[in-house]
């Protein structure tokens, strides 16, 4: 895990594609051929690095709400939850883009990403298809609805990195449980 911590530094530094196992190495202030040894090549690594991405992303983007014994305020601390998603959060936004980047050329970096959108999208539905069996939200398509929902916040996410007066936190948590609302009381 050392190795991809000072890879992750490097790629931050770098991006991907100025990275190497020779910069990783001068970083870590060890020879190559040892980095060589627990990964045979830079794509061997890079794979490594989007497994600890994926995983890191996913076990902190939903926890479980099915503790939450009461429907209005389990999708209250949905909303909660969702409204606050920021990439930056778990990762450096920079290795984050790099990586997602990554995933329009490369198949299996794709390929992560799509598992991991739709294990998000799965959880969203779950829970968008609880509230509505409480009488608490009513959507057409509770697939759709999370579809949306994830859109949202990617959408969110992207503005937020590229906005050059910054984006006020609260304000677009607020806006963001507005919409979902929105969607759902008027059963989009």
């Amino acid at each position: 895990m050392e190795i991809l911590s000072h890879f992750y530094e490097v790629i931050i530094e770098e991006g991907f594609e100025g990275a190497s196992i020779a910069k990783i190495a001068e970083k870590m202030s060890v020879n190559p051929s040892l980095l060589i040894h627990y990964y045979k090549t830079k794509d061997a690594m890079i794979e490594g690095l989007i497994e600890h991405i994926i995983n890191t992303y996913s076990s902190h983007i939903l926890p479980d709400f099915s503790k939450v014994e009461d429907p209005k305020e389990r999708w209250e601390d949905v909303l909660d939850v969702v409204s606050r998603i920021q990439w930056g959060t778990f990762l450096n936004t920079t290795v984050f883009y790099s990586a997602y980047t990554l995933s329009l050329r490369d198949p299996g970096v794709k390929n992560k990403f799509t598992e991991l959108y739709e294990k998000v999208v799965g959880q969203l539905q779950d829970e968008i298809a609880h509230a509505q069996q409480a009488n608490i939200i009513q959507v057409k398509d509770t697939r759709q609805a999370a579809q949306l929902v994830m859109t949202l916040i990617e959408g969110a996410n992207f503005y937020q990195n590229v906005s050059h007066n910054g984006v006020d936190i609260e304000k677009r948590s607020r806006m963001i449980k507005e919409t979902i609302t929105l969607m759902t009381d008027n059963n989009i």
